[in-house]
């Protein structure tokens, strides 16, 4: 599956949000803005892990004249009202997203969560961080991984692999 949202998460692409789970209706994303940095965003020829120029720091500095891929991306914290407040990707340390494609450049091209540890592998072992990916591979329809400068580890293959 593949996206013309022309977001992607490290160097695969982010599904299309517009087309899955609008932002639950609480969640906004405050002052974090992770995602300016962790995501390629083609529009801007921002590669990913970099800081996007147009960042202030607390925000977007061209919002109102945002990429439609910008406006239409949401991480999972945004989308799940289930995952806990303390899981807002800048105080987590975790964003979790829903890609179009595997973040190993080995893996398959279909549909998985990803939670990309984006200051430190500690991050993960944080308890409403194993909640997250317990409820993620409870739930059961992708395959789960954990993404962190050290790559890409498969934590639930999804169900088309686990059940072969």
């Amino acid at each position: 599956m593949t996206s013309d949202s022309g977001v992607h998460g490290g160097a695969r692409e982010a599904a299309d949000p517009g087309s899955a789970d609008a932002p639950a209706p609480d969640r906004s994303c405050g002052t974090c803005t992770l995602c300016c940095r962790v995501l390629e965003i083609r529009a801007l020829d921002k590669p990913a892990g970099i800081l996007c120029r147009h960042n202030t720091g607390t925000g977007c500095g061209i919002y109102p004249e945002r990429p439609e891929a910008c406006a239409r991306w949401h991480c999972l914290w945004r989308r799940i009202d289930a995952l806990p407040d303390a899981l807002r990707p800048d105080r987590s340390g975790v964003m979790f997203s829903l890609d179009s494609r595997s973040p190993a450049a080995d893996g398959p091209d279909a549909a998985c969560f990803v939670g990309r540890a984006v200051r430190d592998d500690r991050d993960f072992e944080r308890p409403e961080t194993i909640e997250a990916f317990a409820m993620l591979v409870h739930e059961g329809s992708f395959p789960v991984w954990k993404v962190s400068e050290r790559g890409a580890l498969l934590v639930y293959p999804g169900p088309q692999i686990a059940q072969s």
